[in-house]
């Protein structure tokens, strides 16, 4: 009877090791499962689809704004054969709540003195978050993505997708001439 119970002892044990070794995986399957795919805001017009309801990672910049565009530099711009208006929101701000919160750091507070700062002033930032999307823009028609039934993102549903906010980073910004007003 003796070595039953010690057989019993050692398969709890593997039990018990096996149960550990699950959890760990699976603790890191989420982990995996939250990185953001980092792509282009062409990407997002062009395949909103793919992106829609997974975290993303994009570069856009605005004017006094979170209504992201294109970055235009000192390249030539590239031609896009889509568009869509992108409203970057706050967690807090959309129902349901999300499962993440948004990250307060260094970068998250230059952005809110840029967006706050006196005039129209250009912010180019990454943006981190859930992409949620309504339509996008293909040969001047206004098209559904995916199953949305509703009208739109942002103040009179002015915006075809909005990135949920988690983090930002990158965040740099520069005064405009006041002609471009806000």
């Amino acid at each position: 009877m003796k070595h039953g119970r010690k057989d019993t002892h050692i398969l709890g044990r593997m039990a018990s090791a096996c149960l550990l070794l699950l959890c760990s995986c699976a603790s890191c399957y989420g982990q995996h499962a939250t990185n953001s795919a980092e792509i282009t805001l062409c990407d997002l017009y062009q395949r909103p689809e793919l992106y829609a309801g997974k975290t993303i990672k994009v570069r856009g910049g605005s004017v006094s704004s979170l209504a992201l565009e294109n970055l235009l530099h000192d390249s030539q711009p590239v031609t896009c054969s889509a568009y869509m208006r992108i409203v970057v929101v706050l967690p807090d701000e959309v129902k349901p709540v999300p499962d993440f919160q948004l990250i307060r750091d260094d970068s998250y507070r230059k952005l809110q003195e840029a967006l706050h700062g006196p005039g129209p002033i250009r912010i180019d930032a990454t943006y981190e978050g859930r992409f949620d999307a309504a339509f996008t823009w293909r040969n001047g028609k206004r098209v559904r993505v995916g199953q949305y039934d509703g009208e739109g993102f942002g103040n009179k549903r002015q915006y075809d997708g909005r990135i949920v906010l988690q983090r930002v980073s990158d965040v740099w910004s520069y005064p405009l001439p006041h002609r471009f007003g806000r």
